[in-house]
């Protein structure tokens, strides 16, 4: 749900891509120098686990339909991993950490009070329980 939101805060954004396939793609002619890795890496994009597939498809779509969002994580253009050592972080917002990610928001670009917000708590929660449903039932 926080890259969802990552992403569609790029969009909306006026300085990305404004749509969510471009955001996702922006600089995949570049090896390994894009925003998601497996646009990029030259790795055919093949469905593994195709439970965690229909998971990130509701995800996107409740996303989409502006049911989701995490405060939290708020009006965050940028994240990374743990074990990731960018140098724009220093000019960056830490807005909060989740799990293995952190996320940020350029300083010089404010607190995105005037950027989009969607969703509700009550929503987010009860998509997320939806999710741990379905994947206790697998």
């Amino acid at each position: 749900m926080a890259v969802a939101q990552v992403v569609l805060n790029r969009a909306f954004s006026g300085r990305y891509p404004s749509t969510v396939c471009g955001v996702v793609y922006q600089n995949a002619h570049r090896h390994l120098h894009c925003q998601f890795t497996f646009a990029c890496d030259g790795i055919p994009d093949i469905v593994r686990e195709p439970d965690m597939w229909e998971r990130a498809k509701t995800i996107a779509a409740e996303m989409l339909d502006g049911k989701l969002w995490l405060p939290e994580v708020g009006k965050a253009t940028h994240y990374h991993a743990y074990w990731v050592r960018p140098g724009w972080v220093r000019e960056m917002t830490k807005m909060h950490r989740l799990g293995v990610h952190t996320f940020y928001r350029p300083r010089a670009w404010g607190d995105g009070l005037e950027a989009p917000e969607w969703g509700d708590e009550a929503s987010t929660v009860e998509s997320a329980r939806r999710l741990v449903e379905a994947g206790k039932k697998l």
